[in-house]
């Protein structure tokens, strides 16, 4: 058994990095590996949302986040190329939350503060560090490295978190099932400065008949991130540059649309699927190891800081000889419903934002955005 080692973390994105930073503040010793060469540069996931600010709160970075993100205290939706309404967000959750806002900061930076917050306390990243063999005990773990140089060798612990991503090596070495399927829908995502009609200091919300397009406020002058879904006629091809992609905005967005730069530009499939299980004896499975979904809704990023969050305490309360192993079964228990209830809210939002069919497109343009911006001023969701 590794002498100075609680738990294995296999990943270094914001899951493991939120489950490593909660262990070590609980006096858990972990140990997180990467088989990248370092933290992420370019990154989709954007959104913020208040329970996770609470969570980083308690390690201190809470402030540090608002202060590095954009502030976005409501959405305004567009249909048809129209203003039809506007949500404030920050009206709903005002009396529960000291953060009553969608906080708009890039996955990079969240990774960046909660390194940093995790060398703090002592700790760091191994990278370059790739699990490549995995077999369990009753009471351990022994998992086979492989350094840098190629070299593989063996250490054995008494937990280990598979904190790897939708191709996880944890969740393929433990032969847990990854049930779902892909979207057919091909997105892009692109950092641009740009000016148009977009509504400054919100999320603006392009709905049309074959889709829509999300446009995020981020920090400085005519800064935005767009995720949007390419047109039938683009989707297959793995070429596509952003100016290929120009024209489909210009007509979603406006025609008044001026672009000064494109920062970076990617496409990409994604996919809803969840892990048959969340937890395997002594290893366990979260974020996007453990369920994918649609990035409407803006869930997945908080919800896998949430899978760590629930974890880490259980783990050391268990490790710390203060609860029994059976503890943490509750993580499961708690998770995968939590998940199931997010690939199914999703999954539906997603077929109607997304459905070829003529009446969800005029639902979706013409009846949904005045549904949303009535709803959201009400009383009772604003408690929600």
């Amino acid at each position: 058994m590794s002498p100075d080692t609680d738990v294995l973390i296999v990943g270094a994105g914001p899951t493991g990095l939120m489950l490593a930073n909660q262990l070590v503040r609980r006096g858990v010793r972990p140990r997180i590996i990467d088989r990248h060469a370092g933290p992420a540069r370019e990154s989709r996931a954007l959104g913020v949302q208040a329970r996770t600010l609470e969570i980083y709160a308690h390690l201190g970075i809470a402030d540090q986040a608002v202060a590095l993100g954009k502030r976005a205290d409501g959405a305004v939706l567009w249909a048809q190329g129209r203003r039809a309404a506007r949500v404030p967000l920050g009206d709903i959750g005002r009396d529960v939350s000291p953060y009553p806002y969608l906080l708009v900061l890039g996955q990079d930076d969240n990774e960046r503060l909660l390194g940093d917050a995790l060398r703090a306390r002592g700790h760091d990243v191994q990278w370059n560090t790739e699990l490549v063999g995995l077999a369990q005990d009753t009471d351990r773990v022994t998992a086979t490295l492989k350094s840098p140089d190629g070299a593989r060798h063996e250490v054995t612990v008494p937990w280990l978190a598979g904190c790897d991503g939708a191709r996880s090596t944890v969740r393929e070495l433990s032969g847990i099932a990854f049930e779902g399927a892909p979207y057919q829908h091909v997105f892009f995502v692109a950092d641009v400065q740009m000016t148009g009609s977009m509504a400054p200091d919100v999320l603006n919300v392009y709905l049309w008949r074959s889709g829509f397009h999300l446009v995020f406020p981020m920090r400085g002058t005519d800064h935005w991130r767009i995720v949007g879904i390419l047109p039938p006629h683009l989707r297959g091809r793995d070429d596509l540059t952003f100016e290929e992609a120009i024209p489909t905005l210009r007509h979603d967005v406006g025609t008044e649309l001026s672009f000064q730069a494109c920062n970076w530009y990617s496409t990409y499939r994604i996919h809803h699927r969840r892990a048959a299980r969340f937890h395997d004896r002594r290893c366990f499975l979260l974020g996007d190891a453990a369920h994918v979904h649609s990035p409407v809704g803006g869930q997945g990023m908080n919800t896998g800081l949430q899978d760590a969050y629930n974890l880490a305490w259980k783990l050391a309360l268990v490790v710390s000889g203060r609860a029994a192993a059976a503890l943490v079964h509750s993580y499961e228990d708690e998770r995968l419903p939590v998940a199931n209830h997010l690939l199914k809210r999703t999954d539906r939002l997603f077929s109607i934002v997304v459905s070829d069919n003529w009446l969800v497109g005029l639902i979706r343009t013409r009846i949904m955005p005045k549904i949303m911006g009535l709803a959201l001023r009400t009383a009772a969701v604003q408690r929600l």
